[in-house]
């Protein structure tokens, strides 16, 4: 081989290698690090921890950062301050921030349908003198001055248990607290039932001190009590309009869990049970038949925003929202 052959060999590798080392620097420049808060340690709200594990992030050259954070109101203003760049929460969030004059919308669906379920005490539960079977409306009379743990005052699960209570003739004594709070506290008889998602409302009953008192995935309170969406992705409306690529990864990022939940049940089991070590392949079964399918989000639209508005309007709230557009909560 001649002189000329090596040297044009050699140009050759080099210029393979250099496009090789260009390219591997503009894919690590065009990946995007983001924070995004975590309301709670809910099974639902761990949406983009599961994401994360199943590497649908990278997949869509985000690097993201979940920050777990006590409730949904301490996620919004941590979101709304900047701290946070998106924040995983109820839509009724973005209902409630407006109304209040902040500019916050939902850039998608995470977890679709109503997480929350009631759990009480078996003390409780049995001097209702109610039974676990009957029919909700006399399940939910049965909770009149009872002590009942939620994770905020602006919760969803406040919001549609408050309001079906009251639809009902009761009146829930309520008390806030963190949802990993709530398991110690009904065992100690400082409150007697709460409100939680997956996992939380299932150690009580697995350990056999609570009792299922309504099952709010089960659409035990009826859709007119309950939201639409349990959980979106929200952000500042100028933040989102600045990183709108961002967005759309982000949105593609959740519609690939929902596929995850339907195509690799395996991975995702995995992942639930890498994220929830204390839970058993058993109950993440239980769990997984029940609850996957809010995975499944679906394209946010106006009808779904004008219900949300409803509903916080049923809750009670004092807060102004009759001249909110749902059309305005949703970004784009």
């Amino acid at each position: 081989m001649g002189d000329r052959s090596i040297i044009k060999m050699f140009k050759k590798a080099s210029f393979v290698a250099l496009a090789l080392f260009v390219s591997q620097v503009s894919m690590a420049d065009s990946t995007r690090e983001v924070s995004i808060g975590q309301n709670s340690p809910s099974l639902p709200a761990a949406a983009s921890r599961i994401a994360n594990e199943l590497g649908l992030f990278e997949k869509h050259n985000i690097k993201a950062k979940v920050v777990p954070m006590d409730n949904a109101s301490v996620t919004t203003m941590g979101m709304i301050s900047g701290s946070l760049d998106f924040a995983t929460t109820a839509p009724t969030d973005v209902v409630v921030s407006q109304a209040r004059g902040q500019k916050v919308v939902a850039v998608c669906s995470v977890y679709t349908g109503f997480a929350g379920v009631l759990v009480l005490s078996k003390a409780a539960a049995a001097k209702t003198g109610v039974s676990a079977t009957a029919p909700v409306k006399d399940r939910l009379k049965a909770l009149n001055g009872l002590l009942i743990a939620s994770p905020s005052a602006t919760s969803t699960y406040t919001f549609a248990y408050k309001s079906a209570a009251e639809a009902a003739g009761a009146n829930i004594k309520f008390v806030y607290m963190s949802q990993p709070a709530m398991v110690a506290a009904l065992e100690s008889g400082s409150i007697q039932g709460f409100i939680a998602g997956s996992p939380v409302y299932a150690r009580p009953i697995v350990a056999g001190s609570g009792v299922m008192w309504i099952n709010g995935p089960k659409r035990e309170l009826g859709d007119q009590y309950t939201p639409i969406n349990a959980l979106t992705l929200n952000a500042r409306r100028d933040f989102a309009q600045d990183n709108q690529s961002l967005v759309k990864n982000l949105t593609a990022v959740y519609a690939d869990l929902g596929k995850a939940v339907e195509e690799r049940p395996a991975a995702v089991k995995a992942a639930i049970l890498k994220l929830y070590p204390e839970l058993d392949s058993k109950t993440v079964e239980l769990i997984y038949a029940t609850e996957s399918q809010g995975f499944k989000a679906k394209p946010l639209t106006k009808a779904d925003m004008a219900h949300e508005i409803a509903f916080v309007q049923k809750s009670g709230m004092p807060i102004q929202t009759e001249k909110l557009d749902p059309a305005a909560m949703i970004f784009p």
